[in-house]
């Protein structure tokens, strides 16, 4: 669970979380992964490690024990809001490219550089979409969907990282 578990979303938060991401500081090399959560939910509010800051945007419902019509319409939302937020980005930016993690979901012993093992530990196995921003050219911001199976909330995050993003084999 996050921090952005029963808020409705909005794409101005949304835009407002990734503007500070991106902003913000970044650890150094050296720095170990720290998992950032409410200290009184215990709910994840970030991940930050050598290299990268990782936080959710938007948590869906919970979808256990839904059915059709209903779990569809979950999952269609939460494709709606990364849709919302890719476009707007990509009109500020330019399109964004698309780096999957399809490698590392069908090899689960492959090597994983941290910035993927702190994906995947957050259940965030969806493809990123990635820009250079403007305002930091030194920066990579990536956006996220993801679930870890079927019943569990989706969620929207973002990471920034200082550099390029590590390629995966096809």
């Amino acid at each position: 669970m996050t921090v952005v578990r029963g808020l409705a979303f909005d794409v101005s938060r949304a835009l407002g979380a990734i503007a500070a991401l991106l902003t913000g500081p970044i650890p150094s090399a050296g720095h170990p992964t720290l998992v950032d959560s409410d200290p009184h939910t215990g709910e994840w509010l970030a991940t930050r490690a050598a290299g990268f800051v990782l936080a959710p945007l938007w948590e869906g419902p919970d979808l256990t024990g839904l059915r059709d019509p209903e779990w569809t319409e979950q999952l269609e939302a939460g494709d709606r809001h990364l849709a919302t937020v890719t476009a707007t980005l990509d009109e500020r930016w330019g399109r964004h490219r698309v780096l999957t993690i399809d490698h590392l979901i069908r090899n689960p012993l492959a090597d994983r550089p941290p910035v993927y093992d702190a994906l995947l530990r957050q259940d965030l196995y969806g493809d990123l979409h990635v820009w250079t921003p403007d305002q930091a050219p030194d920066r990579r911001l990536a956006v996220v969907l993801g679930h870890s199976d079927g019943d569990q909330p989706r969620t929207l995050a973002a990471l920034v990282a200082a550099g390029p993003l590590p390629e995966l084999p096809a």
